[in-house]
């Protein structure tokens, strides 16, 4: 029998704490519909990627509807939001049952004006139209926040394992392969979820670090040497999500009674909770002071680049880690990708290659992102429309959109300004632009953990700051409502 399976996206990280809002317009940039879904992700390190490779492996049709996305900033508006859930929706409806599944891809921490947990309700939405019966398979990133609610529209839902996520296709597939298999009747799944009450900030959720390490691992061992079928999903939550789901969580997913999905869940769900004090303190911070003056002493004898990162920005434009290398521009070779500012973008694409002037930089996100930085730049790239291919171990085969983009040279320090916001997280920001990362002494990162895939091994050190935005180290900093650290 050929199955023919729906395929849909909406998915968003929000860090409530930033003021602004992330509208349609940004969302549409991301968003592809119809057989376009096929053109962009096919091949590709994606949720859908891993979708569409496991259907078409097995000879099943997929069904696309749409993927949206809206990637990482502040809230994401209601209308958009609402806008496309109705469109998955009436998407799915309008197949009248000509479907026999649905995979989905969801985030897990996307929050709106006036909802606290929209992918739930998205869910809940898409389950009240196709019925009780269809199977739902989603996928959901590493980061999400999750309680009971948030996946009861699920039939099965399996989460990244690692943080790089660099097994975004992996956990499409693994979603993909439950739904053949259940469609099948080789299994039927049943689902429980746990949660230690742990609040990690993402700095620490990086996969490569211990205890958080053996952690993951012994959830991927209980996946793969269970004597039936059995899929564990270890949530480390976003702790920038002021949400009363806000922490990390355990789903298991089984064939068999939902007591045993229950046992495997809890058991994971308490050795984190053991863990609490390590997990919150699993590698060094320093203030930028002392990072800084560390980073320029080991890069006086290193041969390969420093990696300073200032992890606390949420919005890719914090200027406190650029106005104080400023100072040493004419000590070190400096580079600093992939820097939000549409306003100075837009400038200098509009002065030309070789042309100079003079551009407030970064800081306009929210107070706490520091001042805009006055230089005088010399245009050397534009970029118009910049949309490139990954080619990192995260982002490989995947579009990255920046729009107008330009390369700037500011006393020596070589500057990257974008006008939309993507994270440098691989070298795909040095080599689009013919430049080597091994040639700089000092660079300056905005990621939190997606760096290490590229930079952990290569960099001399990763020396990591915490400067006052709004991505602390410390959650209790953090002035929430809804959620409780």
């Amino acid at each position: 029998m050929t199955y023919r399976i729906a395929c849909a996206g909406l998915h968003m990280e929000c860090a409530t704490f930033l003021p602004h809002v992330t509208g349609r317009d940004v969302f549409e940039a991301g968003t592809v519909r119809g057989a376009q879904v096929i053109a962009a992700f096919e091949n590709s390190n994606t949720v859908m990627g891993g979708f569409l490779k496991t259907l078409d492996a097995a000879g099943a049709t997929a069904v696309p509807i749409l993927h949206a996305d809206g990637g990482a900033a502040g809230l994401a508006d209601q209308a958009a939001v609402a806008g496309y859930r109705q469109e998955i929706v009436e998407g799915l409806t309008a197949l009248d049952g000509s479907v026999d599944g649905l995979l989905l891809h969801l985030h897990g921490a996307m929050v709106t004006q006036d909802e606290l947990d929209p992918d739930a309700i998205t869910l809940d939405a898409i389950r009240k139209a196709v019925g009780p019966d269809l199977p739902i398979m989603v996928a959901l990133d590493y980061h999400a926040n999750l309680d009971a609610a948030s996946i009861a529209g699920a039939t099965a839902v399996f989460g990244y394992r690692y943080s790089p996520h660099v097994d975004m296709g992996a956990t499409g597939e693994r979603a993909a392969q439950c739904l053949l298999k259940t469609l099948a009747g080789d299994i039927r799944p049943a689902m429980a979820l746990a949660r230690p009450g742990l609040i990690l900030p993402s700095i620490f959720s990086a996969t490569d670090l211990e205890p958080l390490g053996s952690l993951v691992e012994k959830a991927r061992r209980m996946s793969v040497e269970s004597a039936t079928y059995a899929d564990v999903s270890l949530f480390a939550g976003f702790a920038y999500a002021d949400v009363p789901n806000c922490g990390a969580s355990v789903v298991a997913v089984v064939d068999g009674p939902t007591r045993e999905a229950l046992r495997l869940a809890e058991g994971m769900s308490q050795d984190i909770a053991r863990n609490r004090d390590a997990l919150s303190s699993a590698a060094p911070v320093h203030s930028l002071g002392e990072g800084l003056e560390r980073a320029l002493r080991i890069a006086r004898d290193a041969e390969r680049p420093v990696v300073i990162l200032e992890h606390a920005d949420r919005a890719n434009d914090s200027t406190h880690g650029l106005a104080a290398l400023l100072g040493f521009a004419d000590r070190a070779r400096i580079a600093v990708p992939f820097l939000w500012d549409p306003a100075a973008a837009a400038k200098a694409v509009a002065a030309g290659e070789g042309a100079e002037v003079p551009l407030m930089l970064g800081g306009h996100s929210a107070p706490l992102a520091g001042d805009p930085v006055p230089v005088t730049a010399r245009v050397e790239a534009v970029r118009r429309d910049f949309t490139y291919r990954g080619t990192g171990a995260m982002r490989a085969g995947s579009t990255v959109r920046l729009g107008d983009t330009a390369l700037l040279d500011v006393r020596g320090m070589k500057i990257s300004v974008t006008s939309l916001s993507q994270s440098a997280i691989d070298f795909d920001p040095f080599l689009e632009f013919g430049l080597d990362p091994a040639d700089f002494d000092i660079v300056l990162l905005r990621s939190k953990t997606h760096f290490r895939a590229a930079w952990e091994g290569f960099a001399a050190e990763i020396v990591i700051v915490d400067t006052p935005d709004y991505g602390p180290a410390d959650v209790s900093k953090l002035p929430y409502r809804h959620a409780t650290p």
